[in-house]
């Protein structure tokens, strides 16, 4: 297959790439996608610099079609920025031309440089927990005003009313608090990348992992200054695997530490760019993450947003898994949140009533003591740290604000799950900090350090049920 990949449109803060293809588009409606970035003159950058980001998204659909694919660039591209995706992501059938004899270029399109208010702590901010304690994190190492927390509108429908509406919650429920609350900078950006991608058949499969924020936040990153950032992924995200080959499985493979030193690595050697990805929250479960912002940053913890199902003017929706889990974490940590309706989830939402309905199914408990997770109960990796989050929970903090129905399923709930407490969730390892092995990561665990019992190495089980 031959794609021919026009040169990158830029006007103000948006950059439009578009390309042609010999054979029709299976993954995705349009043979382009738009990113914006709010109050950055894209100008300023190098057309280099948007290659990079279009390999970095887009390589790994083309690696897809699983035969040869033949990229044709308007001008030529240094072979280290294809090199260096086309490994990231397996795309081993992929060539490109023209190659440039070059093997690195600057990401300027003159010799300006970034903002004069440099932020060099950056936090990839999706609103929620994780995300939240990192950039609290990094404000209290070293200051708030080296904080920019980034984030993307990227909703997975495509239409402008769509667009709208995330833009307005992200920007009432999430910026605009984190500013006034946390004192840091926030930089949005928007991108229709994912809601281009079909998600039917085999779209999901070349859906962008880390890289949308790494590389598709590039120009951002590049404008701030941001010389060390960091996503919000627990270490319970991170489970390894043996598949059906007796090969290891590691899910988000590409977000873990190797990885991002590695990419970190790739943006200095090629375009000169000292930024260091990390994720100083892989030191953490979410459990961990709830409790350390409800210990030592408890203002944070009154604003942080986990749900994305609810209206733009409403922080929760009542019904998904994300707001079962915000109540289940904070009744463990004995935090019963003023604006919070637990009666509400608890007596009517779906995820209740699924609840209820898998303990009448007549199922029995495991020899680990608790009823074996089912798929509307969390992400399988969550299962072992909700068992202990269930075991922690004391109803009487609530009591007082349930009704009967909400009362009797908080009761069969820690009934089903709550009979045994996993203490490894809640421990900080010393191999952890080290796999991580960056400054910023050991600055992180002694603050860490004031709050949880720091082992070497986690005990055992893991992850038992799913």
């Amino acid at each position: 297959m031959r794609v021919e990949v026009e040169r990158p449109a830029i006007a103000g803060d948006t950059v439009v790439f578009r390309w042609t293809q010999s054979e029709p588009n299976p993954y995705q409606y349009e043979n382009s996608f738009f990113l914006r970035y709010e109050g950055i003159d894209l100008t300023r950058f190098s057309v280099q610099l948007f290659y990079e980001v279009f390999l970095g998204l887009q390589l790994r659909v083309f690696a897809g079609y699983g035969r040869a694919v033949e990229l044709v660039f308007p001008e030529p591209v240094p072979y280290p920025v294809f090199a260096f995706w086309q490994a990231y992501h397996q795309a081993d059938r992929v060539t490109m031309t023209p190659v440039a004899e070059t093997a690195s270029y600057s990401p300027w399109a003159s010799s300006r440089s970034p903002r004069h208010d440099r932020r060099p702590n950056g936090v990839f901010f999706g609103g929620g927990k994780d995300s939240t304690l990192a950039a609290c994190l990094l404000s209290e190492l070293y200051g708030a005003d080296s904080v920019v927390m980034l984030q993307f509108v990227h909703p997975f429908r495509r239409g402008d009313a769509k667009m709208d509406q995330t833009t307005r919650r992200q920007e009432e429920l999430m910026l605009r608090p984190a500013r006034e609350t946390l004192k840091v900078a926030t930089q949005l950006a928007w991108t229709d990348y994912l809601a281009q991608l079909r998600f039917e058949g085999e779209g999901r499969r070349v859906r962008p992992n880390l890289e949308l924020y790494t590389a598709g936040l590039l120009p951002a990153l590049l404008d701030w200054g941001v010389a060390v950032c960091t996503p919000g992924l627990p270490r319970t995200a991170y489970h390894v695997t043996k598949g059906a080959d007796g090969r290891y499985v590691f899910r988000y493979a590409k977000s873990r530490p190797e990885m991002l030193a590695t990419q970190s690595r790739h943006y200095h050697e090629v375009m000169g760019a000292d930024i260091a990805l990390t994720n100083i929250i892989f030191l953490f479960t979410t459990l961990m993450d709830f409790r350390l912002l409800a210990e030592r940053y408890p203002h944070a913890l009154k604003q942080i947003v986990m749900c994305v199902a609810a209206r733009p003017e409403e922080r929760w929706c009542y019904q998904c898994r994300k707001c079962a889990e915000y109540a289940f974490l904070s009744l463990s940590c004995g935090v019963v949140d003023p604006d919070f309706d637990y009666d509400r989830f608890l007596a009517r939402s779906q995820y209740m009533t699924k609840m209820m309905t898998y303990a009448m199914s007549g199922v029995e408990l495991s020899v680990y003591g608790n009823a074996p997770w089912y798929p509307g109960m969390s992400a399988g990796t969550h299962y072992l740290t909700f068992c202990h989050v269930f075991a922690r929970i004391d109803p009487d903090v609530v009591a007082g604000r349930l009704g009967p129905e909400a009362k009797a399923n908080l009761t069969i709930a820690k009934a089903l799950f709550g009979n045994r407490l996993f203490p490894s969730v809640e421990l900080l390892s010393t191999r952890t900090v080290d796999l991580i092995g960056t400054d910023v990561a050991r600055a992180v665990a002694r603050i860490a350090a004031e709050h949880f019992e720091v082992v070497e190495d986690l005990p055992g089980p893991f992850m038992n049920g799913n």
